[in-house]
């Protein structure tokens, strides 16, 4: 259970993961949509289940520290990164 009480820089570090994350999102975004290979194309799609399941993680953990420190946590749940 996460604390309530988060320093600025605790929130800092969880708003720079869910960054993170979305980047790594947008590159697999990227891969995928360039690969042809079976193989890879199933390497890429898993990849991408893991991804969505820690953005929604991080962005379920932001909501309920209350960190909004740049980032609107309702509008990144609706974008595309979360299926």
């Amino acid at each position: 259970m996460a604390r309530k009480n988060n320093t600025i820089e605790e929130q800092g570090g969880l708003i720079q993961d869910i960054r993170e994350v979305r980047r790594q999102l947008e590159g697999n975004y990227a891969l995928f949509a360039m690969e042809a290979d079976e193989d890879l194309l199933d390497a890429a799609i898993y990849q991408r289940e893991a991804l969505q399941a820690r953005y929604r993680y991080l962005l379920r953990l932001a909501r309920e520290q209350g960190a909004v420190g740049g980032i609107s946590v309702e509008r990144e749940a609706r974008e595309r990164w979360i299926n």
